[in-house]
C-alpha cells in the first residue's frame, strides 16, 4: 500500500477516533455522577465536568487530566474541618464558579482549598473560599492564572490562620482582581518570580496583605492594600515594579504601608500612601527609585535606615503626614531627593517658576529624638519642639549636609496663594 493511500485510510478510519470530541460530565443529586470523584475517574483530558447546586463533603480529591470543573448556581465543596479539597496536578485545569468551604488548620502541612502541585497553565477563576486555612497553595508550577476570587480566612491568630495565596518555588503566576480578607497574609510570593499581581484588594488580613521573599522580577499593579496588621513587607527581592497602588490605613506599632528590606533595582511609582503608621521604611535597600507618589497624613511618611543608598526621590507629594521623613543611615548619604512637594517647605518662589528658591531640609530634629525617645511625642505640638526643628534646618547636626531637595516644588496650597 502507497504512503498516500495508508494516509487517506487514516484519515477516514482513525482520525475521528482520535480526535474525540469533548464530553461533559453532570455532578449533583440526580445527575450522571453523585461525586465529583466519580466524574474525575471517568474523565478523559479535554472533558468538562457541570457541578450542580448543593452542598458536596468532599477532601482529598485530586485532579490528574486536563478538565474544565464548572460550578452552577454556586454548589458548595465542604472540607467540614478536614484536609486540602482539590489537588490539580495535570496542566491545563479549569476550575471556575465554585465555592470552597471549611479547610481546616493543620501544624504539620498547608492545607488549601486548592493546592496546585508541579502543574502549568491552570486557571481559578471566580470562585469563593470561605473559612480555609489556605485559600490556593502552589508549589512548583508555571503560568497559575488566580482571577475574580473572593477569599475569606478563618480571622484567627497569627499561628492557626493560613495565607489566602501563597506560592512557592514557582513562576510566571498572574494573581488578578481578588478580594482577599481574614487571613494570615493576603498574597505571599516565595521564591516566586517573573509574575503580574494586577487589581486585588488585600484587607483586615492579620499579618500582611501582600508579603514576598526571593521574588525578582514581579509586577505589582493597581492593587489596595487596606487596614492590615502590619500592613505590606516586601524583602530580598530584585526588580520589582509597583505601580498605581494604594497603601491604606495600615496602623499599629509594628505596622507599615510598605516595608522595602533588602531590595534592589527597584521602581515605586504613582501610589498612594494614606493614613500609615509608616508609609514606607526602608532598610539596607538600594538603587530603587520612588517617584510620583502621595504620602498624606500619614504618622511617618518616609522611615529610611541601615545603609540605604543610591536610591533617588522624585515628583513626590508630602502632605499631612506629622513626620515627612525619618533618617538613621550612613552618614555618607547617597540618596537624592529632588522636585517633591513638601508642605512642610518653609521656602519661597519669587519667579513664580513652581519650584522653591532655596533648598529643603525634609529632616528635622524631633522626629530624630522621638526615634530612641517615643515618649517624648507629648512634646510633639509645644513650640520647644518647632524651635528644635528650625535649629536642625540652620545648623544640621543628626542629618547629613547633602540630604535636602535642592528643587523641592511648591506646595499645593501655597503655590495657588501666591499665583497672581
Amino acid at each position: 500500500m502507497s504512503f498516500p493511500t495508508a494516509a487517506v485510510l487514516f484519515l477516514i478510519f482513525l482520525a475521528p477516533l482520535c480526535l474525540r470530541a469533548a464530553d461533559t460530565l453532570s455532578v449533583g443529586a440526580g445527575r450522571s455522577y453523585a461525586r465529583l470523584g466519580d466524574a474525575l475517574a471517568a474523565s478523559r483530558d479535554g472533558d468538562f465536568i457541570r457541578v450542580a447546586a448543593g452542598t458536596y463533603p468532599e477532601k482529598g480529591l485530586t485532579v490528574r487530566k486536563r478538565v474544565t470543573i464548572q460550578g452552577e448556581g454556586w454548589p458548595v465543596f465542604d472540607a467540614q474541618g478536614g484536609e486540602t479539597i482539590l489537588d490539580l496536578r495535570a496542566d491545563g485545569v479549569t476550575v471556575r464558579g465554585l465555592v470552597f468551604r471549611g479547610v481546616g488548620v493543620n501544624y504539620l502541612r498547608e492545607c488549601g482549598a486548592i493546592w496546585v502541585t508541579e502543574a502549568a497553565d491552570a486557571l481559578i477563576e471566580g470562585n469563593r473560599f470561605e473559612h480555609d486555612f489556605f485559600g490556593v497553595y502552589g508549589a512548583h508550577v508555571r503560568r497559575v492564572t488566580v482571577k475574580g476570587n473572593v477569599f475569606e480566612g478563618l480571622w484567627g491568630k497569627e499561628t492557626a490562620n493560613g495565607n489566602g495565596l501563597h506560592f512557592w518555588k514557582s513562576d510566571s503566576i498572574t494573581i488578578i482582581d481578588n478580594a482577599i480578607r481574614g487571613h494570615r497574609d493576603g498574597i505571599y510570593l516565595e521564591f516566586t518570580g517573573n509574575s503580574t499581581v494586577i487589581g486585588n484588594t488585600c484587607e483586615k488580613n492579620v499579618r500582611y496583605g501582600l508579603h514576598f521573599m526571593y521574588a525578582n522580577g514581579n509586577t505589582y499593579l493597581r492593587n489596595t492594600f487596606r487596614t492590615n496588621g502590619s500592613g505590606v513587607a516586601v524583602m530580598y527581592s530584585r526588580n520589582v515594579d509597583m505601580r498605581g497602588n494604594r497603601f491604606e490605613r495600615n496602623w499599629g506599632a509594628a505596622s507599615y504601608g510598605l516595608l522595602l528590606k533588602s531590595i534592589t533595582g527597584s521602581r515605586i511609582e504613582d501610589n498612594v500612601f494614606e493614613r500609615n503608621t509608616v508609609a514606607v521604611f526602608q532598610e539596607a535597600s538600594s538603587r530603587i527609585g520612588l517617584s510620583g507618589n502621595l504620602f498624606k497624613d500619614n504618622g511617618w511618611g518616609l522611615r529610611i535606615v541601615s545603609d540605604c543608598d543610591a536610591n533617588t526621590y522624585t515628583g513626590n507629594r508630602f502632605t499631612g503626614n506629622t513626620f515627612d521623613l525619618a533618617y538613621n543611615a550612613s552618614p555618607e548619604n547617597t540618596n537624592t531627593f529632588t522636585g517633591n512637594s513638601w508642605d512642610h517647605y518653609q521656602g519661597w518662589d519669587l519667579d513664580k517658576d513652581g519650584i522653591g528658591d532655596i533648598p529643603h531640609r525634609p529632616v528635622e530634629l524631633f522626629p530624630a529624638i522621638m526615634q530612641d525617645h517615643p515618649q517624648a511625642m507629648v512634646l510633639l505640638r509645644s513650640h520647644f519642639v518647632t524651635l528644635l526643628n528650625v535649629l536642625e534646618r540652620m545648623f544640621p547636626t543628626l542629618s547629613p549636609p547633602t540630604l535636602e531637595d535642592r528643587r523641592p516644588l511648591m506646595p499645593v496650597a501655597r503655590a495657588a496663594r501666591k499665583a497672581p
